[in-house]
């Protein structure tokens, strides 16, 4: 559903670097999300109408990137403290030598790869072989590695991994299939983009999913910081757990009241027609997609690593040199 890429300017509200505690006595955190507002960050919305933040003592700003960023180099340089991304993204920069260090799981849903099951010519992932496939990143490996997994674990061994078309769509998957510029789109969270895709015409939206097609699922979200960020700073990444764990609470316990929060705190009413039907339906989706347990194995990284070099998407030398207690870390998720 979402990457990382270039860094770009950004425009953030952010205090001066350094300010860790403010008058008030509350710790001050800067959190990047990896995309929009959007129902995967409903803990942290939750969190912050209810006051649990504050309870805990921590006044947590929520930062929106102008474009896709490099969080890690923001978290250097001061602009923020901690960030959001997906388990595969942090293996791959893990991987790329990038100074990162995952600590807190709280989203996890299902996912995959896109497609208009209305058109008939897509039935089964096999069928995918040779297809055009829109995906941030392209012209880069993910995509086809994606789909080409899928495609072998259906027993098509035969396929080319050239034979793929590449379109960089972006995250307007929707658009990419309905224009007829890419076959599937892959990197979607299905309580997204699918609820998305039918509320946006495409009514027999459908999709293939990771975790039963061969792929490493990783369709899931992560808090991560810098190895030194860290250690300077994990009493106050442990309030932050224990504070959005609260929220998860609230909203399996009381939906309606975090639904109520979150329609306030993405201006609802102020939408058009069609988004405010494409909040409700995301919105509804995700409601299960939040887990109690934080934490991940190292068991889950090997494997997804092994699945990155296998596809050639890291290089397979410098990923051996990578454990896995180097960039993911349980010790305050428990």
């Amino acid at each position: 559903m979402k990457t990382s890429s270039t860094a770009l300017l950004l425009l953030l509200s952010a205090t001066a670097h350094g300010q860790e505690c403010q008058d008030d006595g509350m710790e001050k955190i800067r959190l990047g999300l990896e995309w929009f507002t959007n129902p995967d960050h409903l803990p942290l919305v939750v969190a912050q109408r209810h006051g649990i933040f504050n309870s805990v003592g921590i006044n947590v700003e929520l930062v929106e990137p102008s474009d896709h960023w490099e969080a890690e180099e923001e978290i250097i340089q001061g602009r923020l403290d901690v960030a959001v991304t997906e388990p595969l993204h942090l293996a791959q920069d893990a991987a790329r030598g990038k100074p990162v260090l995952g600590f807190s799981r709280f989203l996890h849903t299902d996912g995959g790869v896109l497609y208009d099951a209305g058109k008939g010519d897509i039935k089964r992932p096999a069928d995918m072989c040779g297809k055009t496939v829109s995906y941030p990143g392209s012209p880069g490996p993910g995509g086809p590695a994606i789909v080409n997994t899928m495609v072998k674990a259906d027993g098509k061994l035969d396929c080319d991994l050239e034979s793929y078309g590449k379109h960089n769509g972006g995250f307007f998957h929707t658009d990419a299939i309905q224009s007829g510029k890419a076959d599937v789109a892959t990197l979607v969270f299905w309580n997204f983009e699918i609820p998305e895709a039918r509320e946006r015409g495409m009514k027999d939206a459908a999709f293939f999913s990771l975790k039963e097609w061969g792929v490493p699922d990783f369709c899931q979200l992560v808090l991560f910081t810098t190895p030194q960020h860290f250690e300077e700073r994990k009493d106050v990444f442990r309030k932050l757990i224990l504070a959005m764990r609260r929220a998860t609470g609230i909203i399996h316990q009381n939906p309606e009241l975090a639904r109520q929060y979150y329609y306030e705190h993405v201006k609802m009413s102020e939408a058009e027609e069609t988004q405010q039907a494409v909040i409700e339906a995301t919105f509804t989706a995700t409601l299960p997609a939040f887990p109690n347990d934080n934490n991940m194995s190292n068991e889950y990284y090997e494997h997804l690593m092994s699945w990155l070099v296998d596809t050639k998407q890291v290089d397979a030398e410098k990923a051996s040199n990578v454990s896995v207690s180097t960039y993911w870390t349980n010790e305050v998720s428990w």
